[in-house]
């Protein structure tokens, strides 16, 4: 279930981002697509903390924000939605996650995409999430996402509570 939570000028975020994206450390998954971390958990990398599957198990613990974020738009954002395991996601051109569930919900902000990006749940149609809109994703149920185009695919994502 994706529900639109309100309209978010992501041209904004994604023009700071562009300030931002050539100090970015980012976890390389291949064709698959990368990802880097917003916030981490103590005593971990601020970069990687928050990305990975190693990371799903301590969601609420990875909320420290990682400084290169402080005084932006993303700091901004995970503030006033109360986001956990923040990060910046892209996924590469005819990817395609495992079927699988989360623990908690997500807070998606589409970035870049097209009509070609789906997110499916099991059983249901695939839905595209155009930018420029705030979603909240109920991820525990069985979802997966898959870019069906030549193009990169960048959300922002954070977990929530409910």
């Amino acid at each position: 279930m994706i529900k639109t939570i309100k309209k978010i000028d992501h041209e904004e975020i994604l023009n700071e981002y562009k300030q931002l994206e050539s100090g970015i450390q980012w976890t390389d998954y291949g064709h698959r697509g990368k990802q880097a971390g917003l916030q981490y958990k103590q005593d971990e990398d601020v970069w990687a903390s928050a990305v990975g599957k190693k990371s799903k198990d301590a969601e609420p613990d990875v909320s420290i924000l990682n400084p290169y974020f402080k005084n932006t738009v993303f700091e901004s954002i995970i503030n006033e939605y109360n986001l956990k395991r923040t990060r910046l996601m892209w996924s590469g051109p005819f990817s395609c996650y495992s079927m699988h569930s989360d623990d908690s919900p997500r807070i998606h902000i589409p970035l870049i995409t097209n009509i070609q990006c789906f997110f499916l749940f099991r059983n249901d149609s695939p839905e595209h999430m155009p930018a420029g809109k705030v979603y909240w994703v109920n991820t525990r149920r069985r979802h997966t996402f898959i870019n069906c185009s030549e193009e990169w695919r960048l959300h922002l994502v954070g977990s929530v509570e409910n």
